[in-house]
Order: structure tokens, then C-alpha cells, then sequence
């Protein structure tokens, strides 16, 4: 699985593998390392890396975005405070046989 985080939401790729390692939960799940992307993906240019975990199981999307929220909601707390955290919108795409876990700020509607 590989989970990019937009700049906006204030949480890096080193951050989010570091807090996903520390989490009892999380790290069951399998390790978590950065990586950059690979060439010919569409994303964003200001994304220079991501995170990549290798599941050890075949975790629920429900599960993964829980998990990957509760962590970037932490990171975001720690440093924001929790008033301040906006809410987050998680969304999956496949690409090829890889999970890809988007995260980045809601839209509000106009």
C-alpha cells in the first residue's frame, strides 16, 4: 500500500512513517518506509516522496483510512493543537495491483 499525503495537510512522508512505526496498531500491519515516486505517475509536483507499506494482511479500506486519519490527526494535534485540525478526506485508488491511499484536506462546498 502507498499513501500520499497532499502538502496542505501539513504532515510529510517521513513524519507519517515515523508515527505509523510507533503505533502499536499500525505496525502490525507491517513497516512503513519512504519512498519516492516512481517516473510516469500523475501527482502532484510537490510530492517527493510517500509512504509504502508492505500489509502483512489484507486490511479493510475502512481500517486503513481509520488508521491513516488517527495518525495524521495525532501528528497534526501535536503541532497544531486539536481545535486547529481541519477535517481530513482519505480516498483509495488502484493502480495496477498497488493501493494507493490519498490524503488531503476536505473541500468545503461552495
Amino acid at each position: 500500500m502507498v499513501v500520499a499525503v497532499d502538502s496542505v495537510v501539513g504532515v510529510d512522508a517521513a513524519e507519517l512513517a515515523r508515527s505509523w512505526n510507533d503505533d502499536a496498531e499500525a505496525r502490525e500491519c507491517g513497516a512503513a518506509e519512504t519512498q519516492a515516486p516512481g517516473v510516469g505517475l500523475f501527482l502532484p509536483a510537490e510530492l517527493v516522496e510517500w509512504v509504502v507499506v508492505p500489509l502483512a494482511v489484507n486490511l479493510a479500506s475502512s481500517a486503513v483510512y481509520d488508521l491513516v486519519r488517527r495518525l495524521i490527526t495525532r501528528l497534526r494535534g501535536d503541532r497544531h493543537g486539536p481545535q486547529l485540525v481541519e477535517e481530513l478526506e482519505v480516498v483509495e485508488h488502484q493502480a495496477g495491483s498497488d493501493r494507493v491511499v490519498i490524503v488531503r484536506l476536505r473541500q468545503p462546498l461552495p
